[in-house]
C-alpha cells in the first residue's frame, strides 16, 4: 500500500525535530526546512532582543553628555553599541580586551581601510558644490548653520597569531585622523573646530590558564598625536585673525607628541549556563597613564588616567547560526579627559552614558570571529546602533566589507548636539 505522511518540524524551546516525509517506499529529508526553521528562531530572538534594548535606550535617551574619543574604535563593534570587553575575537581586541586575542582560532592578518562621516557632512558637500564662483563666506556660513562637520579615517595593518592554546600575539600598526567643525547660534555665530592626527602602535598577547576558563590579557600602546581640541571661536574673531591657528591653536605634523601606556584585562568563561556560552569580562587600560611628552607651555594633547571597564556577553550558537548579546559598562572611574562634565557632576547621568549594549547575529560562521553574514544592533550612550558584515568569499576573509550607523553626544551637557554618524569599511586579508 502506497501511503503520504507530511514533514512536520516542532518547535519546543530551542529544540527542534524534524519528521521525515515518506511516500511510498522512499523516505525523503528535507534537513533544508529544519535549517531555515532555526535561523528564523534566532532571527526572532534578534528581534526581542532588539526591542528591550530599544526600551532601555528608550529610558536613558536624554541621560548623556558629551563625546568620549579613543583611537581605534572597531567598526564591528560600533554596529554593537560600541560594545567589546566581553566578547572581542579579532585584532579589535586590542582596543578594547586583549584578553580577546585568546579567542582566536586562526592567522589573522588583515589591512582595512575605514571611513566615518556625519550625516551632516553628505549635505553640506552637495550644497557646497551647487554655489556659484562668486559665493561670498557668508554664503558658506549660512549652509553651515546648525550642521556638524564630522571625518574619521583610520588605515592600518594587523596581524593576530595563535600559538596552538598556549598563547596568542597580536600587533596593529596604523594612521588615525578626525576632523571636527560646526557653525552654531545664528545671533552671534560660534564656529566650532577640532582636529586629531594619531599614529598608533598596539602589541598585546592572550592565554587562556585553568583548562581555558580564563583568558588573560596584556599589551603596549604607543600613540604620536598631534591635537587640536574641539574649540569654539566666534565669527568675528576669525575674521579678523590672520590665521587659524590664533582662534582654535595649532599642532606640527613634523612634532607628534609622544606617549607610551600599557593595558591589561580578562575574560572569564562561566560555567553556570553552559549552553549560553557567557563570558564576563575586565579591561584596565592606559594603566600608570598615557602621558605625553609635550613642551613646558603646551597644554595638548591631554593626557588619560586609566580607564576600567567591565562587560558581559553570551553567545549560544547552532550550526549555521551564531548569536552574540553584549552589555558594557566603561570608564568606571569617570575621568576621561574629554568628559569635564562628568569629572564634576558624577552621578546617573554619567553611569548611563558609559553603558553599551550589543547584539549580533551570524549566518554560516567563517571562524570564531566573522560570519558570511552578520546583522547587528545596539545602544551606545542610549543612542541606537546598526550594521551589517559582508565575507563574500565565504569560507575565508579574503575580502570583508562592514557598515555601521551610529549617534553619539557632541556637547557638554545632557541632550545637548547628538551627531548622527556612518561607518563603512573595506577589509584585505586573510
Amino acid at each position: 500500500m502506497h501511503y503520504a505522511r507530511q514533514n512536520i518540524i516542532c518547535i519546543k524551546g530551542a529544540s527542534i525535530k524534524t519528521i521525515n516525509f515518506e511516500t511510498g517506499n522512499r523516505i525523503l529529508q528535507h534537513p533544508f526546512f529544519s535549517i531555515m526553521s532555526r535561523i528564523r528562531y534566532h532571527i526572532r530572538n534578534l528581534f526581542v532582543a532588539i526591542f528591550l534594548l530599544t526600551l532601555i535606550g528608550i529610558s536613558t535617551l536624554q541621560a548623556q553628555t558629551g563625546e568620549l574619543r579613543r583611537p581605534g574604535q572597531g567598526i564591528r563593534n560600533l554596529g554593537m553599541g560600541n560594545t567589546g570587553i566581553a566578547l572581542s575575537f579579532d585584532e579589535n581586541a586590542l582596543f578594547y580586551n586583549p584578553a580577546g586575542l585568546a579567542s582566536v582560532d586562526s592567522i589573522l592578518v588583515g589591512f582595512p581601510f575605514l571611513m566615518e562621516v556625519s550625516d551632516d557632512s553628505v549635505g553640506i558637500i552637495k550644497d557646497i558644490s551647487k554655489l556659484s564662483g562668486d559665493s561670498k563666506t557668508a554664503d558658506i556660513v549660512a549652509l553651515l548653520m546648525g550642521k556638524r562637520v564630522h571625518f574619521r579615517n583610520l588605515i592600518d595593518l594587523n596581524v593576530i597569531m595563535p600559538f596552538g592554546e598556549l598563547m596568542t600575539f597580536g600587533v596593529a600598526s596604523g594612521v588615525e585622523t578626525q576632523f571636527d567643525l560646526g557653525v552654531r547660534n545664528p545671533v552671534s555665530i560660534e564656529i566650532d573646530f577640532g582636529f586629531r592626527l594619531d599614529r598608533i602602535q598596539n602589541m598585546g598577547f592572550a592565554l587562556p590558564v585553568a583548562r581555558g576558563r580564563w583568558l588573560l590579557g596584556a599589551g603596549i600602546e604607543t600613540i604620536e598625536r598631534c591635537d587640536i581640541p574641539l574649540t569654539t571661536a566666534t565669527f568675528g574673531t576669525v575674521l579678523t585673525s590672520s590665521n587659524l591657528s590664533s582662534s582654535f591653536g595649532s599642532c606640527k605634523l613634523t612634532d607628534l607628541k609622544r606617549a607610551q601606556t600599557y593595558n591589561f584585562g580578562f575574560q572569564r568563561r562561566l560555567e553556570t549556563a553552559s549552553a549560553l556560552k557567557m563570558i564576563w569580562g575586565m579591561s584596565a587600560y592606559n594603566v600608570g597613564g598615557l602621558k605625553f611628552k609635550r613642551s613646558d607651555n603646551e597644554t595638548n594633547p591631554s593626557d588619560q588616567e586609566m580607564e576600567l571597564s567591565t562587560g558581559l556577553s553570551w553567545q549560544p550558537s547552532w550550526g549555521p547560526v551564531r548569536m552574540l548579546y553584549a552589555i558594557d559598562l566603561r570608564d568606571l572611574t569617570l575621568k576621561h579627559a574629554d568628559d569635564t562634565y562628568c569629572q564634576s557632576n558624577k552621578g546617573t547621568d554619567c553611569i548611563w552614558k558609559r553603558l553599551h549594549i550589543g547584539a549580533e547575529i551570524g549566518i554560516f560562521p567563517i571562524d570564531s570571529g566573522a560570519s558570511t553574514i552578520a546583522l547587528r544592533a545596539g545602544f551606545n550612550q542610549g543612542y541606537f546602533t546598526y550594521g551589517f558584515e559582508l565575507n563574500p568569499f565565504i569560507f575565508f576573509r579574503g575580502l570583508n566589507i562592514q557598515y555601521a550607523v551610529y549617534k553619539t553626544e557632541t556637547g557638554n551637557k545632557i541632550g545637548d548636539r547628538p551627531d548622527k554618524r556612518r561607518v563603512f569599511q573595506i577589509n584585505f586579508g586573510f
